[in-house]
């Protein structure tokens, strides 16, 4: 008794020693930003997102595209000296004009099956594939002959286009390439159209978007959430599993006849971070950075739920997967109200706010343009609102999962977000028009240098302004919590919010990639590990374990996640989540904030959002380094400024845990 007292004293010196600093966060000029709300509100009144009118004509006609890509590579100019560099500009210019026409093809077409899954549209890509497939296997071959002298060209341009060029694969035959296409589909369509019936009722079934992935955000009922989870997994994974292994096999193929070892090896390549062993070493050093505050942090969550659930599981030991709020435990924040430091001063709950000021989804969407634009960077365009998917259509099946898109074509960007009126998909607004931004912010670049300077750092743009965007001292300025509301109790709770969303996440996307790296190899047996192997890396680096016993030869659930069906790398969502905190603190301490981060924001700050789309323009004709180190001063990825951003919460996570006699590890 006398230690917990001893510790409650140390406890309160340190608060009252952070509640002095917490005085001191960046005043504003509330007169200006309330005239700027105004203004919104007037554009709301006359605003609609489905009627913006655009030329119908100016779009992309699949047919005239390819008949002109047809003409161009007929006309091929002739290469007599693949050392010549003034040969490698002519052919890089062909090369490029074919490339973007088929670009914009591809895209149109996946948009069009992701917004509308039929058999016909499905039909459409595999078509295109074997269209184009063609002038990839004509291409590729001479790419990889003018890199074996460009390599040494002092032409920067020459020597990075034919450097990524040279990475890219083909498929030698048309079967493998239709097979590949079907295969893909069929995960898609799959994933998209999974359904999970009541127990005693199968005619009242659900899809993952909006009411599963709803009520793990939502319930509490212990089995009523087993429920929501097994069916998922068992409906999704195991229908995914029987396609996803001759998918793999098909691409593993592909990566072995262009050269690679192994798929693990080409998408490593993509981050242009060192061979496998430096890339894996990189991200290996960062979640070991992170993992004393992430264990900190999973001690006192499942100390909570055992007063909560109490006899459910081992309170020395990982936690059940489906009681942390979400539907593969990636993100822990929906359960902030059982986790909370100081539950008598909640956060505000943006959620309600939204539906007490009568927001719609598309004041959604103006707010999360209005802070782009604030600091300085673009407006969306026409064709972004009107040929965007805002919400779900009632009439078709369409993949929900959030995404954004470059159609490549005349300032067409577009989202495609199944938008419900709550906090995670303002969040969720401002993530996907950060890839619209950035999109934006270079397309002046050529064709090549269309993207983000590496993968990371698409992912971690709008996530940086969503950071943003819900941070007390912005939520002051949408008028949505007063300044006195603000307290270290509520900074504290702030920071467990942020943590539950942001840090615990780390270990799972390190376990997304992890494993698959492992099946790539041929590391894991498919008829005795190849969900086991899943859950061992995540007990292993997480701890968190599945609610009930699985079968290795049925379950597989890896392929109830998105980016497992789809095949999406997810090592860039890991990275995505180290660099937005160095573009965080780089722009507060651009601003002159270089304490109390979390009570940053860049809000109508035009300088920094000028310094900020310096680096977006850059798109990725730059090695991924040089672009970071023109707003950060860095030229590696590095865990401090996670570190420092949660450095409060982290001590008294320490200290809690230790008062209250909350074990922390799993192992």
């Amino acid at each position: 008794m006398k230690i917990n007292n001893a510790i409650y004293i140390v406890l309160l010196i340190h608060l009252f020693q952070y509640d002095i600093l917490a005085r001191q966060y960046p005043k504003y000029d509330q007169q200006d930003f309330e005239n700027e709300l105004d203004n919104i509100r007037k554009r709301f009144e006359t605003f609609d997102l489905d009627n913006n009118e655009i030329d119908p004509n100016d779009r992309v006609d699949v047919d005239r595209w390819n008949q002109l890509n047809d003409n161009d590579i007929k006309n091929m100019p002739p290469i007599n000296d693949y050392s010549n560099e003034k040969t490698a500009r002519r052919w890089l210019q062909w090369f490029s004009r074919i490339s973007q026409r088929y670009y914009q093809v591809d895209t149109v077409l996946e948009w069009n099956y992701e917004t509308n899954i039929t058999e016909e549209n499905e039909q459409a890509i595999s078509k295109q594939s074997l269209i184009s497939s063609p002038f990839d296997r004509l291409s590729l071959p001479m790419a990889k002959r003018f890199n074996e002298h460009m390599k040494y060209s002092r032409d920067e341009d020459l020597k990075v286009s034919f450097g990524r060029l040279s990475k890219n694969l083909i498929s030698p035959n048309d079967e493998d390439v239709k097979q590949t296409s079907k295969l893909s589909s069929d995960l898609s369509r799959v994933y998209s159209t999974t359904k999970v019936c009541e127990l005693n009722n199968d005619e009242i079934c659900y899809n993952l978007s909006p009411y599963l992935e709803r009520l793990m955000q939502v319930e509490k009922d212990y089995d009523r959430l087993l429920w929501g989870w097994q069916g998922w997994h068992d409906g999704c994974g195991n229908n995914i599993r029987p396609l996803y292994l001759p998918y793999i096999d098909l691409l593993d193929k592909s990566t072995k006849e262009n050269g690679y070892k192994d798929l693990t090896e080409y998408w490593i390549s993509d981050y242009e971070m060192g061979n496998d062993t430096v890339f894996e070493s990189i991200i290996d050093q960062i979640l070991q950075d992170i993992m004393p505050l992430y264990e900190q942090i999973h001690g006192f969550v499942r100390g909570r739920l055992c007063e909560i659930y109490p006899n459910r599981f081992d309170c020395n030991g990982p936690i059940p997967a489906h009681i942390l709020g979400n539907m593969w435990a990636q993100q822990w924040h929906e359960r902030l109200d059982d986790f909370m430091p100081y539950p008598e001063t909640p956060l505000a709950n943006i959620t309600r706010i939204l539906e007490e000021k009568k927001y719609t989804i598309k004041h959604m969407y103006r707010i999360s343009e209005n802070f782009f634009t604030s600091i300085n960077l673009y407006s969306m365009t026409s064709k972004f609102w009107s040929l965007s998917m805002f919400t779900k259509p009632p009439d078709r099946d369409v993949d929900c999962q959030p995404s954004a898109s470059d159609m490549g074509y005349h300032n067409d960007y577009r989202v495609k977000i199944c938008t419900i009126a709550d906090e995670d998909y303002l969040y969720t607004i401002h993530h996907e028009m950060g890839h619209v931004e950035y999109y934006m912010s270079y397309a002046k670049q050529p064709f090549l240098y269309r993207d983000g300077a590496n993968s990371g750092f698409h992912e971690a743009i709008g996530d940086t302004i969503g950071m943003y965007a819900i941070s007390p001292t912005h939520l002051i300025k949408l008028d949505f919590i007063d300044e006195e509301t603000i307290t270290r109790h509520y900074e504290m709770n702030f920071l467990m919010r942020m943590a539950l969303q942001k840090v615990v996440f780390l270990p799972y996307a390190y376990v997304m990639d992890k494993y698959r790296f492992a099946l790539f190899r041929h590391q894991i047996n498919h008829d005795e590990e190849l969900n086991a192997k899943w859950w061992e890396f995540r007990i292993r680096y997480g701890g968190i374990m599945p609610p009930v016993e699985r079968n290795n030869r049925v379950n597989f659930d890896p392929g109830a996640k998105y980016h497992i069906s789809t095949n999406t790398p997810y090592a860039r969502y890991f990275i995505a989540h180290i660099l937005q905190f160095q573009f965080y603190r780089a722009m507060c301490r651009l601003q002159g904030q270089t304490k109390r981060l979390h009570m940053c924001d860049i809000y109508g700050n035009k300088y920094v959002g000028e310094r900020f789309k310096e680096m977006l323009a850059m798109g990725n004709s730059k090695p991924w380094s040089k672009v970071l180190k023109t707003l950060t001063g860095d030229t590696k990825l590095e865990s401090q400024a996670v570190l420092d951003f949660f450095q409060p919460l982290h001590q008294w996570l320490k200290m809690e845990n230790l008062a209250r006699g909350y074990p922390v590890g799993w192992m």
